[in-house]
């Protein structure tokens, strides 16, 4: 269980850096080996596949692939799914979070927009929707490994993003 919480970080670390790098080579590189990397967690540990594919189906369908970085990234992973496949998805599961993911990206951006204000502002532009229901199907399902892949992705997205502000 680990080797995929240390992988789902790495993969928050990526997905950030291609945010981050704007149109350099490196937000491409970085692209390209977190789609390599999503491939991969995807086709090997399918507890994840439903919440993996709901959080870029939420991002596609709310139009937040904004960069070409994140769209090689995402070219990648389809091309590795193909190439390595996978063993299926919990439709039902896959609808609940696809739910929950787009349910975060509209309320991320009324946050952002300011059409939401004070505490509420706070809590949905952390975007904590996809992550209280990982946890409740986990403990629903008890397949834990849904939430602390979710927690160890979103920790990895957020100290890239720190760390990069330090160094501007």
């Amino acid at each position: 269980m680990y080797e995929v919480l240390i992988l789902t970080f790495a993969l928050g670390v990526l997905t950030k850096s291609a945010d981050i790098g704007g149109k350099s080579r490196f937000s491409y590189l970085a692209g390209g080996v977190y789609g390599v990397l999503a491939a991969y967690i995807l086709s090997n540990y399918p507890v994840l596949a439903p919440l993996g594919l709901s959080i870029v189906l939420a991002v596609l369908l709310t139009g937040k692939i904004d960069t070409r970085a994140h769209a090689f990234g995402i070219a990648f992973m389809l091309l590795f799914l193909g190439v390595w496949g996978f063993r299926g998805v919990d439709l039902i599961l896959l609808v609940i979070f696809l739910l929950a993911g787009v349910a975060d990206e509209i309320m991320n951006d009324l946050a952002d927009s300011r059409r939401i204000k004070g505490k509420f502002a706070k809590i949905f532009g952390k975007r904590v929707i996809l992550e209280i229901t990982a946890f409740f199907v986990s403990f629903l399902t008890n397949e834990w490994l849904m939430f602390l892949g979710m927690i160890s992705y979103d920790t990895g997205y957020v100290i890239a993003g720190a760390v990069s502000g330090r160094f501007k």
